[in-house]
């Protein structure tokens, strides 16, 4: 069987990068990104809330903005993760591509708003959130000191901590079109500040220094997938800076001991410790052009070497693996948009674990309901046995293109799907996924092709939160099981959802945000109730009342 691939043109400035990547539309890494401030959002089933829907999500910031966001969870888990905001840019246009890629570090996330699919080009912007309990509030808007348009900064985010790293791989550097750079700023108390300004020593035209970004503790990694290392046209390279102070420096230039030109070498990096891993989208692999690989280097001292080159043991022609890549202690996952079968790239992303200084691969990974298209795999994220794998081409319904995102967990070292998260009121087009991110206890989903209002593409972010059970028993004085109480859990924002006893006097609460904490009491006819307050990080099932006379 025959399929036709089609050939996406992604220009910058006046470079044109042709890319040939299939044939079902898919938005291009080379223009991504957007966000902003909080809308609204709801995903548990609310009562009596003056802002609440009485079956479905409250409204928020917005008060045009009725948002239900599904979560699909699997019936073999007991607790998973539910939607909890949906985040836009407060100033946010057409074309800004919020969400194209996003970041996340404890309770501070950042979103990237590129601004180069609109009409007019904008210089791009970063949009920091912070989280207090169960919300989530826009801190700061970041932009280059020295911005100019179609520097396409935001493209790509990263964050550890107070710092974030944000690329602008179109950015003009001295008269280098489109050599790119990346942007260090810094928090003190609650206020950011551009910490530095890097750029390769080396840089030259068309490298698109910043078309990766990432960062652990003092170490930054930034990837010039487009740079000629010793003339090979489109090789790429992969650039380390350490701080010293408040002060950084290059530390060494990475190269793949195999490279050639047109591998792509930087189209994506991870960094964690004294490890990097960074994809070569568009590596020949044996007689496979455009399999693509990966590759691991890690430090000694101040010494960066190469410990391993990564494939898919089924890799074939025009995989892309390598597309998305994500590093966690021993663990790293790998993104492609492969065929699947017969499936024209359905996608798929592979896990490797080190043992000592070897990778194995683990597993592939899969969507359980896959279908042609959906470029599954397009980003990845992990947190300890966690992974997130976003699928911005899936058809959700009549809706091309809406996308979607997967989460697998490990038990030992099988992997299994747990749930698929989707936004009820995506579109076509909107390309949910495109970017994801994950910590313990909360997800972030870019859906950069969000239509706001009128605005075409300017994008969107999903906050998804880890949500656990809360249970208990309400009986009366003498420890007869009460029913037909009335039991109301109230969180920060004072959003409320009730639940009935039973026969027994048994409640339970499904879907309860993990971080804040929520104030929950008992309404009955003949007893009063102490009303609690509780502090939700995992299932609680011992949450009991007693009646008082």
């Amino acid at each position: 069987m025959s399929t036709e691939r089609f050939t996406e043109t992604i220009e910058i400035k006046n470079y044109t990068r042709k890319k040939s990547i299939g044939s079902t539309s898919h938005p291009a890494r080379f223009a991504l990104l957007a966000l902003a401030v909080v809308t609204a959002v709801g995903a548990l089933t609310f009562a009596d809330s003056a802002s609440a829907a009485r079956s479905g999500p409250y409204r928020g910031a917005d008060s045009k903005s009725r948002v239900k966001i599904t979560s699909k969870l699997d019936a073999n888990s007991a607790s998973g993760f539910s939607s909890l905001l949906k985040l836009q840019a407060a100033d946010g246009s057409a074309g800004d591509q919020f969400g194209g890629s996003v970041a996340i570090s404890g309770d501070t996330a950042v979103v990237g708003a590129n601004s180069i699919a609109g009409t007019v080009s904008g210089p791009g912007a970063a949009y920091v959130f912070v989280r207090s309990g169960g919300n989530w509030t826009l801190q700061q808007k970041l932009t280059a000191n020295d911005g100019a348009a179609e520097d396409a900064f935001g493209s790509y985010v990263a964050i550890d901590g107070d710092t974030v790293v944000v690329g602008a791989f179109s950015d003009t550097v001295g008269n280098n079109t489109s050599q790119g750079s990346a942007y260090v700023f810094v928090r003190t108390g609650t206020a950011w500040t551009q910490q530095q300004k890097l750029t390769a020593g080396d840089g030259e035209d068309f490298d698109i220094f910043g078309r990766s970004v990432a960062i652990s503790g003092n170490t930054v990694a930034v990837g010039a997938a487009a740079s000629d290392p010793e003339g090979l046209i489109d090789q790429g390279a992969a650039y380390i800076y350490v701080r010293t102070g408040t002060t950084w420096a290059q530390q060494q230039k990475l190269t793949a001991v195999d490279g050639a030109s047109s591998d792509f070498f930087g189209d994506s990096i991870a960094v964690v410790g004294d490890t990097v891993l960074v994809g070569a989208t568009e590596d020949t692999t044996g007689a496979n052009t455009q399999q693509g690989s990966a590759y691991v280097f890690t430090r000694t001292g101040t010494e960066w070497t190469q410990q391993q080159k990564l494939t898919a043991s089924d890799g074939a022609m025009s995989d892309n693996f390598g597309f998305s890549v994500a590093l966690a202690g021993d663990t790293a996952v790998v993104g492609t948009l492969q065929n699947v079968g017969a499936t024209f790239q359905q996608g798929s992303a592979y896990v490797f674990v080190r043992i000592g200084t070897n990778w194995t691969q683990q597993q592939k990974l899969l969507a359980d309901d896959g279908a042609t298209g959906d470029s599954f795999g397009n980003s990845v994220s992990i947190v300890g046995d966690t992974v997130v794998v976003g699928a911005s081409g899936d058809t959700n319904g009549s809706n091309g293109q809406q996308g979607s995102a997967y989460i697998f967990t490990r038990s030992e070292t099988a992997w299994t799907q747990q749930q698929k998260l989707t936004a009820d009121d995506g579109a076509t087009n909107d390309s949910f996924g495109a970017s994801v991110a994950v910590t313990n206890d909360a997800v972030i989903i870019g859906s950069l092709g969000d239509t706001i209002g009128g605005n075409t593409f300017q994008g969107s972010a999903y906050v998804f939160a880890q949500s656990y059970t809360v249970s208990g028993r309400v009986t009366t004085p003498g420890g007869l099981g009460l029913r037909n109480a009335i039991v109301a859990i109230t969180n920060s924002l004072g959003v409320r959802q009730t639940a009935t006893t039973s026969s027994f006097g048994i409640y339970s609460f499904d879907n309860v945000i993990s971080g804040d904490t929520y104030i929950i009491g008992v309404s009955s006819k003949r007893y009063r109730f102490a009303a609690q307050s509780i502090l939700v990080n995992d299932n609680l099932t011992n949450v009991h009342f007693v009646g008082l006379e």
